[in-house]
């Protein structure tokens, strides 16, 4: 079914209610390859020259590549949450954890250092750490584990306790705007797909086949149990899958 907005008296339709001022555009909901005079989402969105629509190609990548650079980050800022959240309580429950944990191995006295100014620090402040951390995008360059935790590391692979990290109230409300983020632009891109436009579908296609070459190298399983600083597998399959992220 195409419809086609015109001055035609018999398909004379408005997107705003004023006949008088409406301009043609070009709608279909089959697949077509319409650039001049379409509109997406919008009357404001309209493309009556191939500049504006290249821009509007252009502008669809992009908002698939920041969808799949946003899901990184939200995995990206859940893990980094986790380390420090992690070292604290693992602290909490056994107060000897940096002399004679497991295996007979202690930490220095610089990583016993680290740890204690790592448990003394505000709940806050941890978050910021770890927000901070991951807008930095040291993980993109480096897989390694940061300085900061180097020292530490032993420490995580002596625990063989088994426990549940939860954020704190500051770190959930920042994890569901981030959410909320993603929810809405998935959405969004969805509606764009429902024009059928066969340049926009490819656009999107393109930003999440170079969003995901960018922004998706990461490790697909951690070895080592206690030693795993990513949450759960799952949660991260669960998002992949979510509408256009």
């Amino acid at each position: 079914m195409s419809t086609t907005l015109s001055n035609d008296p018999l398909s004379r339709m408005t997107m705003g209610g004023d006949s008088s001022s409406a301009k043609a555009c070009k709608i279909s909901m089959l697949w077509n390859w319409y650039t001049i005079d379409t509109c997406f989402i919008a009357k404001s969105w309209k493309n009556d020259t191939r500049g504006k629509f290249a821009g509007s190609c252009i502008g669809c990548f992009l908002l698939v590549l920041i969808a799949q650079w946003l899901n990184r980050v939200s995995r990206q800022f859940d893990i980094e949450l986790a380390k420090r959240r992690k070292f604290k309580m693992l602290s909490k429950y056994n107060s000897s954890a940096t002399n004679d944990e497991a295996s007979g191995s202690s930490l220095s006295d610089s990583a016993a250092h680290a740890l204690e100014l790592l448990v003394s620090e505000p709940n806050w402040k941890t978050t910021l750490k770890a927000l901070g951390a991951t807008m930095s995008h040291t993980w993109y360059v480096s897989h390694k584990v940061s300085d900061e935790f180097a020292e530490l590391e032993p420490l995580m692979r002596c625990c063989s306790t088994s426990m549940n990290v939860y954020p704190t109230v500051l770190d959930h409300v920042l994890r569901s705007g981030v959410f909320t983020l993603q929810w809405g632009l998935s959405y969004i891109i969805m509606l764009l797909f429902m024009y059928y436009n066969g340049y926009i579908i490819i656009s999107c296609l393109l930003g999440a086949l170079f969003g995901r070459l960018f922004f998706n190298f990461e490790p697909l399983t951690t070895c080592g149990g206690a030693s795993s600083m990513n949450p759960v597998a799952h949660d991260k399959e669960e998002n992949d899958r979510k509408c256009c992220m």
